[in-house]
């Protein structure tokens, strides 16, 4: 097993675990261990919790930064606080970058413990998912308001939430990528994603997004593959890049004149950014041996999926002859150029307003 499956070995065991967003706690040296309780310095009567999965890198740390400047401006007499749900990144992060992050039942005990008047809770994930879901109901429905019956709390609802969110995502991502597309260049994300069937409607978000995209294009050369999703993954950006270089008469041979840009469908450009698609060779890979056509996945026996790609989208695309812009790739942390959707403005607005709709209520009201 290589270094990248054992690291989305432990990132998927994570997300089973619990997954979602991060939380800066105090300047002081950190918790002993990712599980020590956090300190709250209350200074307004209402509180707002961001959630996300998580990131071991420090360029994220400024697009979280970014996140906490807007919800600061949009609600001023508001404390505001960020949690990591990954225990695997929170224990990570500290040690790699000395930032304290902690879960949400940590802050939320922190929150009650304060006394609160009013509780906001902002997902910062992308689809209506596993992570999504097990914020708004493990760690909020049950773990803290069914505990504080009558604390009014807020839900602010992740990235693609309704179809409406889709076409606003779309026209956003779009309108940033257009003037790459309109010189014939490609432009492939990566989301995602939940391995799990349940999942499906959250999934399905991903092709949603690239049709409206493809719309919007009136040509099919914007794509969307997942980390974790068999029915989208990167064959479904190798085959649709190929279509279209094919289409625009390349070949093979002049594949090299087929310009791609590759970003990640994610609030971040984290780990999977980093890695799994703009990652180079690990210890004992060779360029030689890179396999565009390498399977995404198997289904074994049981009928589970094991996910078994060893090389990255750049690697594969690089091997096929095509040119990844380096603009937007470049992993190099002295000149690192690649942005998540945290890092668009108007994406984060969408966010916001998101938190901004939300209608604050009771658990007693919830379920009266």
């Amino acid at each position: 097993m290589t270094q990248r499956m054992i690291k989305k070995s432990l990132l998927l065991l994570s997300v089973a675990l619990l997954g979602m967003f991060t939380s800066c706690s105090s300047d002081d040296d950190g918790p002993k261990d990712d599980r020590q309780s956090v300190q709250i310095n209350k200074k307004n009567d209402t509180a707002l919790l961001l959630c996300s999965f998580g990131s071991t890198y420090e360029q994220p740390q400024e697009t979280y930064d970014k996140i906490i400047a807007d919800y600061e401006k949009a609600f001023p007499n508001t404390d505001i606080y960020m949690s990591f749900t990954s225990r695997t990144i929170i224990s990570r992060v500290y040690a790699q970058i000395g930032k304290a992050y902690a879960q949400p039942d940590l802050w939320f005990d922190a929150i009650a413990d304060a006394k609160y008047d009013k509780v906001m809770v902002q997902s910062l994930h992308i689809i209506p998912g596993s992570e999504y879901v097990s914020l708004m109901d493990s760690y909020t429905y049950k773990g803290f308001m069914s505990k504080h019956p009558d604390l009014k709390v807020a839900r602010g609802a992740c990235l693609l939430k309704t179809d409406e969110d889709v076409e606003v995502v779309a026209k956003v991502l779009y309108n940033y990528y257009k003037p790459n597309l309109d010189k014939g260049e490609v432009v492939a994300f990566m989301g995602h994603g939940n391995p799990e069937d349940e999942y499906i409607h959250a999934n399905g978000r991903y092709q949603q997004l690239q049709d409206a995209l493809q719309k919007l294009s009136g040509k099919k050369n914007i794509f969307i593959g997942t980390v974790d999703w068999s029915e989208l993954m990167f064959g479904n950006v190798r085959d649709g890049i190929i279509d279209y270089a094919k289409s625009k008469g390349l070949n093979e041979s002049t594949y090299k004149d087929q310009v791609v840009n590759l970003a990640p469908l994610m609030s971040i450009a984290g780990d999977h950014a980093q890695n799994d698609m703009l990652g180079g060779l690990e210890d004992g890979q060779t360029a030689d041996k890179v396999d565009p056509s390498e399977a995404d996945f198997k289904v074994l026996p049981n009928g589970d999926i094991e996910f078994t790609s060893e090389y990255t989208w750049i690697l594969k695309l690089e091997k096929l002859g095509f040119t990844i812009n380096p603009i937007g790739s470049t992993i190099d942390p002295e000149k690192f150029s690649v942005i998540g959707l945290g890092d668009h403005p108007e994406l984060r607005a969408l966010w916001v307003k998101h938190l901004q709709e939300a209608k604050f209520q009771t658990w007693n009201e919830i379920f009266d």
